[in-house]
């Protein structure tokens, strides 16, 4: 029995060129090479078993029985299809489905997700311009971030130095500025 010659690759190659990124472009052409290759070392072979003319044979080479041998052993050469005893080409549509319907449940999950980002920056695009924003009104569009300040409020500037709470622990005086330009330019703590 001659196996079955797939005349036509499953494989949507222009679907697929449309889908690899350009970076792997050359990557996308070595595959498509190999396959092509591949696919055109089947179809040089011929489809079914050649035949052998066992009466050149018997002409050319009279008395030899084992011509006659060779022709009837050859008559009976029967090569099965392979069968898949492990049932692997089963399992392997299995996970496929399973996969596809994993693959389109994420697609759904991200568009969702890209709905959601897309309302957001929506939304962002409404906020006032940077440099009219105050601390007040950042705190009232993204309550979330008042939390932590709402008991250990800030001041401006907003370095160590100047908040309320680093001020009263240290001893306050007119140097408290240049202790931390100092520290911050020479990297040791210097009292004036």
């Amino acid at each position: 029995m001659a196996a079955r010659r797939v005349s036509k690759s499953s494989i949507d190659w222009a679907a697929f060129y449309t889908k690899v990124p350009a970076r792997e472009q050359e990557v996308y052409r070595a595959l498509k090479n190999r396959s092509d290759y591949f696919v055109n070392k089947v179809h040089s072979n011929p489809e079914a078993l050649g035949s052998l003319d066992f009466t050149h044979y018997k002409a050319t080479l009279p008395g030899l029985k084992m011509v006659n041998e060779f022709e009837a052993a050859y008559a009976k050469v029967n090569v099965p299809y392979p069968v898949d005893k492990q049932n692997m080409k089963d399992q392997i549509a299995k996970e496929e489905a399973e996969t596809l319907a994993q693959s389109a449940q994420l697609v759904k999950e991200l568009e969702h997700e890209k709905l959601l980002s897309s309302q957001y920056l929506e939304k962002l695009k409404e906020l006032p311009k940077l440099d009219e924003f105050t601390m007040e009104m950042m705190y009232d569009y993204f309550p979330w971030s008042n939390m932590k300040t709402a008991d250990n409020p800030k001041v401006f500037p907003f370095t160590k130095a100047y908040q309320p709470d680093q001020l009263k622990a240290e001893k306050i005086n007119e140097t408290v500025g240049l202790d931390w330009l100092a520290k911050r330019l020479t990297g040791r703590d210097i009292k004036f």
